[in-house]
């Protein structure tokens, strides 16, 4: 969102520094009009909003890199548990998907998964 739709939607000229209002609209997922609503009526909402996103986007990034490394570690150590945990952490389909990506070979148990996910 530019400064003047920014300014547009509050219904004012903004005075600071719009680099904050950018990165706090970028680190939400919110409209343009929801964000400038709050940013007037609850700043303290709005902050929280932003804090718990970023988190969660971390959090998010954390996972997928942890489920590739139990991917990894799987192929390895040829280590069913393993395994078994990158499915239940990101679903059968995204297992199987970030597996071929990898140019790993698809176990017997990954060709019946995959097998059963084709035949639906």
């Amino acid at each position: 969102m530019t400064q003047k739709e920014f300014e547009d939607r509050i219904g004012e000229k903004f005075v600071g520094d719009y680099s904050e209002v950018e990165e706090c609209y970028m680190n939400t997922d919110l409209d343009k009009d929801l964000f400038c609503k709050l940013w007037i009526e609850n700043p303290t909402a709005l902050k929280e909003i932003e804090r718990k996103t970023v988190l969660v986007r971390e959090l998010y990034e954390e996972r997928k890199c942890f489920s590739n490394l139990l991917i990894d570690q799987a192929e390895k150590c040829n280590a069913s548990d393993l395994r078994e945990m990158a499915i239940a952490m990101i679903g059968e389909r995204e297992y199987l998907r970030r597996k071929i990506a990898k140019g790993y070979n698809l176990w017997d148990d990954d060709k019946k998964l995959l097998d059963n996910i084709l035949s639906k």
